[in-house]
């Protein structure tokens, strides 16, 4: 009897090792799509420390998610716009609308403003709201624009508080991961 008892404890032992690192690679394995309001379909990948977007090559991606009549997140388009423009050949601009404006909505909303990067409506976002929360604990009742940088390895580079965007700050951020 003793014997199983040991047997059982090394068992447990084991189970318990082994676990964080099942959690670890299965991590990477959880996926969603965001569908963007030009029916774009982007694959995205959860990763430990980050999220691969599919068939975005090594590019720099900015994550923003933003509220449709949130006055910094409006005052941020122009910013983006310049960023997605100047860099289009490394980075790729992805924002969110996070307060649930429908799809149609979106799309006068994004035509109108001239926003020229890639947009997704809550409801086509996946499971993006989940992954970023394990991520970085927030969620859009944190406060939007809330902007999430990931560099061409799909590692978390930087997260920035909501606010309005600090278009000199990313650029630096932007030129030191090319430089990676």
């Amino acid at each position: 009897m003793n014997h199983q008892k040991k047997l059982y404890a090394i068992l447990f032992s084991m189970l318990c090792l082994l676990l964080p690192l099942h959690a670890n690679e299965t991590a990477g394995q959880e996926s969603t799509t965001i569908n963007t309001i030009n029916g774009e379909k982007i694959p995205v990948s959860l990763m430990p420390n980050g999220l691969h977007f599919q068939g975005m090559g090594k590019k720099i991606i900015l994550l923003e998610f933003f509220g449709h009549s949130c006055p910094p997140c409006r005052a941020s388009i122009p910013g983006y716009n310049t960023l997605q423009k100047k860099y289009a050949d490394d980075v790729v601009v992805i924002a969110i609308e996070s307060w649930g404006l429908k799809k149609e909505k979106l799309k006068h909303y994004v035509k109108q403003l001239g926003i020229h990067y890639k947009v997704a409506a809550t409801t086509d976002a996946g499971k993006m709201f989940k992954f970023v929360k394990q991520l970085t604990g927030w969620s859009p009742n944190y406060g939007v624009p809330f902007l999430m940088v990931f560099s061409p390895d799909g590692k978390l580079a930087k997260q920035l508080p909501p606010g309005s965007l600090n278009e000199p700050y990313v650029e630096k951020l932007i030129e030191s991961l090319r430089k990676q």
